[in-house]
């Protein structure tokens, strides 16, 4: 997956960065460096967890968050808040039993210790990060030590998974998509797919864009069978692609599970947006869920292409022309003023040199201003000096 991150640099005077698309939340307090020093903050959100926090009686609440700072020269701690997908059940004996609890680690597989939590109210909690590190790791978890068998601790939860559907920028007349499912609510915008193929060399991996998601409460990891349909005849996923399996074990382990659903159109002249249905089910074939997603527009077609005459000549066609006898030949050009209609201004971005192998590049420098004669595009072959 494409974790969430972002980059941030903040003065004395404090802040607040958010990591994008999320509820995750860091407030710096004014005075957190000296005057006229800087604090730059980075921020990731690992969609997969370590193994360490996952098991019968630990369960992630959160991606892992990692927090890197570029000045160790502070004077106050920073406060970390954040949105969590599950909340202790409201009775006597999951209270005494489970506790939400904020664990940390110098490196990603941990291990981790806890820490303090400052304020926990239903799905919002919030930590003061203290004896600040260059790089953290923290990890919101629900955690219960004197749990017996077969009990877990999600029979003391009540707990949120994120079923996030992703797919291209544009409708295609064969496209896939890919089903994600999440054990919390930060779904990235983007998901780098890489398809398993027979092949030896398979293709290089793809950026797929999120088109939306959904949340629904589950009582325990289980086996759920995801099905999804189109709701345009024009569409259609084919009848041995509609269901695919999530196994339990995948969820209790905290991993991101991902699901490949083929797409075709049976009229690649009528494509246009349309709506796909999604059913999530649990291995009884009894329906928890069924949610309706709006797929993206098909590409715009291209503007035909001008047809007026060409204003150069191919290298390949240099040779073959044939003059007509009555071309009059000069030794020299007369050159004459003449209004060019519809001219159009370029600006440089890079400096191009001058190159003998190629006759239509003279040389430019970055920011000239260029008029442009003629808007047709030329292919060069080998290495552009610049």
């Amino acid at each position: 997956p494409v974790e969430t991150n972002i980059v941030c640099k903040l003065d004395s005077s404090g802040g607040a960065v958010q990591l994008p698309d999320t509820n995750i939340n860091i407030h710096v307090p004014e005075g957190h460096v000296a005057d006229g020093d800087a604090q730059q903050i980075s921020m990731k959100a690992l969609l997969d967890s370590p193994l360490e926090l996952n098991s019968d009686k630990c369960s992630t609440l959160s991606p892992v968050l990692e927090i890197k700072l570029s000045n160790m020269e502070i004077r106050t701690p920073i406060i970390l808040e954040m949105k969590i997908s599950a909340e202790v059940n409201n009775d006597i004996v999951s209270k005494n039993l489970v506790a939400i609890r904020c664990l940390r680690s110098d490196m990603k597989e941990g291990p981790y210790t806890p820490m303090t939590l400052s304020y926990c109210y239903g799905d919002t909690i919030q930590v003061q990060l203290e004896n600040l590190e260059p790089c953290m790791y923290i990890a919101i978890v629900a955690q219960g030590q004197n749990i017996s068998y077969p009990y877990t601790v999600w029979d003391y939860i009540s707990k949120k998974i994120t079923v996030g559907v992703y797919g291209p920028k544009h409708v295609h007349p064969s496209f896939k998509t890919v089903v994600a499912v999440f054990g919390h609510d930060c779904a990235p915008k983007s998901l780098l797919v890489n398809e398993v193929t027979r092949q030896v060399h398979s293709a290089a991996p793809i950026i797929l864009h999120l088109w939306g998601k959904h949340q629904l409460f589950l009582l325990r990891p289980q086996d759920l069978k995801l099905c999804m349909f189109s709701n345009m005849p024009n569409y259609e996923v084919k009848a041995s692609d509609q269901a695919k399996m999530v196994r339990g074990f995948q969820m209790k382990l905290g991993k991101v599970s991902h699901l490949i659903f083929p797409i075709i159109s049976h009229d690649p002249n009528e494509l246009s947006d349309f709506t796909l249905r999604l059913q999530v089910k649990d291995n009884k074939d009894i329906m928890l869920a069924q949610f309706c997603i709006q797929t993206p527009q098909p590409p715009l077609k291209n503007a035909g292409r001008c047809l007026g005459q060409r204003r150069f000549l191919k290298k390949n066609e240099i040779g073959k022309i044939i003059l007509s006898p009555l071309v009059t030949t000069s030794k020299y050009p007369v050159f004459q003023d003449r209004i060019v209609a519809g001219l159009k201004y370029g600006k440089m971005l890079k400096t191009v040199v001058r190159q003998n192998k190629n006759h239509y590049l003279l040389e430019y420098k970055k920011g000239d201003a260029i008029a442009l004669l003629s808007e047709e595009k030329i292919r060069l072959k080998g290495q552009l000096w610049t």
